[in-house]
């Protein structure tokens, strides 16, 4: 049997990949010499076949897993260059047409793929008796149900309620606004298996008691809390190095495309404020107070961001968003790319050191 499995709910993903090697007689012990792991970035069609052809030893069944080799025939290849052709995997499709032993589960395994257009899931499908399992992404509320039901699994029991822990006044700006621990866990981690790593942390730290929004915050938010704060900062400072490393470490943890998006978005509306304010001949204290930034490291942070931008490059910036977002909406790019653009584009409205008029 041919099974292709692929999307971003990388956690239904996984478990359905160990459901068929469990059907298959596991990877424990003896058993595990019949479990083939290829990655199919690199993997040649005999070196597939080979495996796929050989009957089992120890166990009823041989799994032959296969990770990556369908994304090699992505439109716009994920690497960023040109795929192979699909011909040059005709061995492997002659191979599998005339038929695989009763005793092998061949497994391709991907991410997202735009299953109509793969040009090799296609030939594959033309073989018949092949499985294709799609595992979307989860949307928000899904994501926070998810977290709700998983949480339950493990033995994790939230209480609502405000944030409440001691925070130095100039930290102050970091406290969650939310009081529902699963919204904001669901919102730090939008990936499934690394909620579920999460929820395994949490189960462990609070240990039967009812885990808050301050013990989300603590435990499971620092690393990518800090790296967005980084991403933002470093986009609106011009800080190009910075600002691509964090861009890769949020998508490399499951960070979506849109959220991102939205997050840049949100952390250019207060300069417009600024710079109405600045025009106004507002004080710092008054600039703070309406953007809700009265803390002076922040506050001062924002209104030099705006002066550098000056109202020109802030309408550039929005023109940016507004590109990116429409590009990603119609089809017309490719979501990561489309990201990728957009900030180097923000990078170059705000080069270091460089200094606009507040006008």
């Amino acid at each position: 049997m041919i099974h292709v499995l692929h999307g971003q709910d990388e956690l239904r993903l996984r478990r359905r990949l160990a459901a068929l090697r469990a059907e298959a007689g596991g990877d424990d012990g003896a058993a595990g010499a019949d479990v083939a792991l290829l990655d199919g970035r690199s993997a040649t069609p005999d070196e597939i076949l080979g495996p796929a052809l050989t009957a089992p030893f120890l166990s009823p069944r041989r799994t032959v897993i296969v990770e990556g080799l369908l994304g090699r025939f992505e439109g716009g290849q994920r690497g960023g260059g040109r795929g192979p052709r699909v011909d040059s995997f005709n061995p492997l499709l002659e191979g599998l047409a005339a038929g695989l032993p009763e005793t092998t589960t061949l497994v391709f395994v991907e991410g997202e793929l735009n299953a109509g257009r793969n040009p090799l899931l296609r030939r594959l499908d033309e073989l018949g008796g092949i499985e294709v399992e799609h595992f979307p992404e989860l949307k928000r509320g899904e994501l926070v149900q998810f977290v709700r039901e998983e949480a339950a699994e493990q033995g994790v029991d939230f209480r609502r309620g405000r944030s409440s822990r001691p925070l130095p006044e100039d930290e102050e700006w970091r406290r969650p606004r939310e009081d529902d621990p699963a919204q904001l866990l669901a919102a730090l981690h939008p990936n499934t298996l690394e909620l579920a790593r999460e929820l395994e942390k949490l189960a462990l730290y609070t240990m039967g008691r009812q885990a808050t929004v301050d013990d989300i915050d603590v435990l499971c938010g620092g690393e990518r809390e800090t790296t967005l704060w980084d991403l933002i900062d470093s986009v609106l400072d011009g800080d190009t190095a910075k600002a691509l490393q964090a861009l890769r470490f949020l998508r490399s943890r499951g960070e979506s495309v849109s959220g991102l998006l939205a997050q840049l978005a949100a952390a250019y509306r207060p300069l417009a404020t600024v710079l109405d304010l600045l025009e106004e001949g507002a004080s710092p204290e008054e600039i703070g107070k309406a953007i809700r930034r009265p803390w002076p490291r922040l506050r001062d942070a924002a209104i030099e961001r705006a002066r550098r931008l000056g109202k020109e490059g802030l309408r550039s910036a929005y023109e940016v968003l507004v590109a990116a977002d429409r590009g990603m909406k119609l089809g017309e790019v490719r979501d990561e790319l489309a990201l990728e653009v957009a900030v180097t584009r923000l990078l170059a409205l705000s080069p270091r050191g460089a200094r606009r008029r507040a006008s």
